[in-house]
């Protein structure tokens, strides 16, 4: 009985090395994968009013009286505002910069400015502010026709495809 038994485990033993023992033959196994990113948690939701959207006014090199008086503009139609003198680097047109939580927001933006107006979704942007950044070549905000135009042809919100 006892040289069975022993028979056994050396069967048992000699079976699991084989079983393991790396073979120059046998393809290795791929890396484990790496981990998928977090997903960011993007709001696409319009806002239901201005006083939900936050804009941060920024200096890209427009005129300081325009730069004043669009904060003031802005103030009256119900955004609210942290206006800053801070000026950015100069930029050649207006720019948004939005991140995840402020996708509907910054599209809601888009449609109240004038002219030319550079989109830039920021992943690493958190909070839900919304920067414009004025440039030069800002004139204006859009009259209320104008927002409503913008806003059919923009249609709704999208992701980026960060989220």
């Amino acid at each position: 009985m006892a040289a069975v038994a022993t028979a056994g485990a050396v069967v048992a033993v000699t079976a699991g090395v084989a079983l393991t023992w790396p073979r120059p033959d046998a393809p290795t196994p791929p890396p484990p994968a790496a981990a998928a990113p977090t997903p960011l948690n993007c709001v696409l939701t319009l806002p239901s009013e201005p006083a939900d959207v936050e804009l941060r006014v920024l200096n890209g090199g427009v005129p300081a009286a325009r730069l004043q008086s669009t904060a003031v503009a802005l103030r009256e139609r119900g955004f609210s505002l942290r206006f800053t003198q801070t000026a950015a680097d100069p930029e050649t047109t207006t720019v948004l910069r939005y991140g995840p939580a402020a996708i509907g927001a910054a599209h809601l933006m888009r449609a109240e400015l004038h002219g030319d107006v550079t989109m830039r979704f920021d992943p690493a942007h958190r909070d839900k502010a919304v920067d414009v950044i004025l440039a030069p070549s800002f004139d204006r905000l859009a009259t209320p026709t104008e927002i409503n135009q913008n806003l059919v042809t923009a249609g709704e919100p999208t992701a980026p495809p960060q989220c």
